[in-house]
């Protein structure tokens, strides 16, 4: 299976989880009358709350993260789908940066 084929799959997987999440709220919320707008307002939020979230931890385990090497320094570079020439200068980039939070 190719990588573009597999980032299809669990993009559909994730707005499925999304979608599914916003029909439980939508279910929920039927048995109390709420009105239309408020209801399509909670399901929407509900949903793209979800799909948020779940897109931050795919990209959290599919990044790679550069952290600066002084002590007490919180810099960072996130890089995603780099060649390793790309990925090393980051990494320089990273540890030889000019602004320490120190």
């Amino acid at each position: 299976m190719s990588k573009e084929r597999r980032r299809r799959i669990v993009s559909l997987l994730q707005i499925g989880v999304a979608l599914a999440v916003g029909v439980a709220i939508s279910f929920r919320l039927a048995s109390y009358g709420v009105p239309f707008f408020l209801h399509a307002t909670c399901v929407l939020g509900t949903a793209g709350s979800v799909l948020s979230a779940l897109l931050n931890i795919e990209q959290a385990w599919t990044a790679t993260t550069h952290r600066c090497t002084a002590p007490g320094c919180d810099f960072r570079v996130r890089v995603q789908n780099t060649d390793a020439g790309e990925n090393r200068r980051w990494q320089e980039t990273a540890a030889d940066h000019p602004f320490h939070n120190v």
